[in-house]
């Protein structure tokens, strides 16, 4: 999750419009929906400014963000294992074929 999806997530939570943030911290509507889209960059003081008009420590969401970053990770690592020994597997079955049928003829 990016931080425009949590920046999301918790101002619906909140019922919280995207205009009424934008208002309060000086930036377009059109701007605050593009950071909350990934489609433009937040400057730092922009972040802390949203994270006060959410009522959030910037730096917790900030240290969230990096723990699902790091558990998203993991998972990817430990799915790529197993494919890898699947791989592994069929290519050993696909070797131990190939020896069988050449010996055979």
């Amino acid at each position: 999750m990016s931080l425009g999806d949590y920046i999301r997530k918790i101002r619906l939570k909140k019922g919280i419009s995207q205009q009424f943030i934008a208002d309060s911290i000086g930036i377009s509507q059109s701007k605050f929906n593009r950071i909350e889209n990934h489609k433009s960059d937040i400057l730092l003081n922009e972040l802390i400014q949203i994270c006060q008009e959410l009522r959030i420590n910037y730096i917790d969401l900030l240290k969230s963000i990096q723990s699902e970053e790091a558990k998203t990770d993991e998972t990817e690592i430990s799915q790529l294992c197993n494919e890898i020994k699947s791989l592994k597997s069929n290519l050993n079955e696909m070797k131990e074929y190939m020896y069988s049928n050449r010996g055979g003829g």
